[in-house]
């Protein structure tokens, strides 16, 4: 029998796609992405990283069991150090590739294709109606994503820090593990009680991506 999430991917195989496989990323792992479009996109993540952050203790704080909540509230803490440094650290070498003005734009405005998704996470902070499955279906989508480009798209060795450091963090056993979790926690609930979260999340993804690399 094919599980949930399994199903989901199956029915929106061009959408998945579009989120897994996006010109940005490939360009990321052959260590061709420009640093100005490099810094744009880890910039309006910043962004987006703060918000989601609060959101993951959200889902724990719903999490059923004992468990997923000691799962989720290790991986906060993970999110807490490693991330933080190296985004701090890569914008930071990266400056220089834009403006001053430009700068301070990319770091504290969101564009106009991110925006909406920054915004669903806030209204999802606010909800009492939002289900555990829809939350953590989200959460999946978000890690589930970035491990399939980080791990499947073809990659250039000796990569600079600025690169491989992004990949390494979504990649390798530990975040595997993560989201090995992540997918077993949406297989406990029917595809169709999370069907359209998972859709909605895919086509943010691909507008994250897409929006920060039009730029």
């Amino acid at each position: 029998m094919t599980c949930t999430t399994d199903e989901l991917i199956s029915r929106h195989p061009d959408l998945y796609k579009s989120a897994t496989e996006h010109e940005l990323t490939k360009q990321l792992c052959q260590g061709t992405l420009s640093d100005r479009q490099l810094f744009v996109y880890l910039a309006q993540d910043v962004q987006f990283f703060e918000e989601s952050l609060r959101l993951i203790c959200k889902i724990t704080s719903l999490a059923p069991e004992l468990d997923p909540l000691i799962t989720l509230a290790k991986k906060i803490g993970f999110f807490a150090s490693d991330e933080n440094t190296y985004f701090r650290d890569v914008l930071e070498l990266l400056a220089p590739s834009v403006t001053p003005a430009e700068k301070t734009k990319f770091e504290t405005e969101k564009l106009n294709r991110i925006a909406p998704y920054v915004n669903f996470m806030s209204e999802m902070l606010k909800s009492t109606t939002t289900s555990y499955a829809e939350y953590i279906t989200f959460l999946w989508v978000l890690e589930d994503v970035y491990l399939k480009w980080a791990h499947d798209l073809p990659r250039k060795e000796g990569l600079h820090w600025k690169y491989q450091t992004w990949i390494d963090l979504h990649d390798g056993q530990h975040f595997i593990e993560w989201v090995d979790f992540l997918k077993s926690e949406v297989n406990k609930f029917p595809v169709d009680t999370v069907e359209k979260m998972f859709v909605k999340c895919v086509n943010f993804e691909f507008e994250f991506f897409d929006g920060c690399f039009e730029v």
